[in-house]
């Protein structure tokens, strides 16, 4: 944008925004054996805005958590930022209806792949990362990120995953689990052991992600 004239902008009442934007995905494939398989995948990606923008991205240019690509043991775009707290409902557990963009973000994906049956594959995934923002925000706090404290809002999931490879599709079913939750006070984020203690765990803890096509 900072080659258009802003006399244009303005004579047209167009939105105008100034920002950076910086993205980075490593990802690698491991044969073990004929039937297994260890991939991940590292995710890093930073945007700040400046000049004109007044501190504000444009939407879709934020960074988002969680969903079938990212920690599956969140739902798409819900995860974060920082140890930011979500609304809880009235039995206490959180009401994750609201998306949570963030400046910052952080994301490690491991995979063990493994070939079951014919056309079924099967995988054992542990996800982490978060999302951040630069500036406190006061209507999340918590969400900025810091170094003294940023290793400890990492979100941890895990989960079993599904898949039918017929080559030329995959359809995938994966259950990703949330391990570390850091929305929740400190000393008490390992949620593990909720779901081993009931029935797929407590409200929202469990995540089921149906796609097409492997997640990296």
């Amino acid at each position: 944008m900072n080659f258009v004239n802003r006399e244009f902008i303005d004579s047209r009442s167009l939105a105008y925004f100034q920002f950076l934007k910086f993205q980075s995905d490593f990802r690698r494939f491991i044969p073990l054996s004929r039937r297994q398989t260890f991939a991940y995948r590292l995710n890093l990606g930073l945007a700040r805005p400046y000049g004109i923008s007044g501190g504000i991205l444009p939407y879709e240019k934020y960074f988002f958590a969680g969903g079938s690509t990212g920690i599956r043991a969140w739902q798409p775009r819900r995860l974060g930022p920082g140890s930011f707290t979500p609304p809880t409902f009235e039995d206490g557990t959180f009401d994750y209806r609201f998306e949570q963009p963030g400046d910052i973000l952080l994301e490690g994906m491991f995979e063990l792949r493994s070939k079951l049956y014919g056309y079924f594959d099967g995988a054992f995934f542990i996800d982490l990362g978060n999302s951040w923002t630069f500036q406190e925000d006061l209507s999340r706090p918590g969400a900025n990120f810091e170094f003294s404290r940023f290793w400890r809002e990492i979100a941890v999931g895990t989960g079993l995953g599904l898949r039918m490879d017929f080559d030329f599709l995959v359809l995938r079913l994966d259950m990703g689990v949330k391990a570390v939750d850091p929305a929740r006070p400190v000393g008490e984020r390992f949620i593990l052991g909720n779901f081993f203690s009931s029935f797929l765990g407590e409200r929202g803890q469990t995540v089921f992600n149906i796609g097409i096509g492997y997640p990296f």
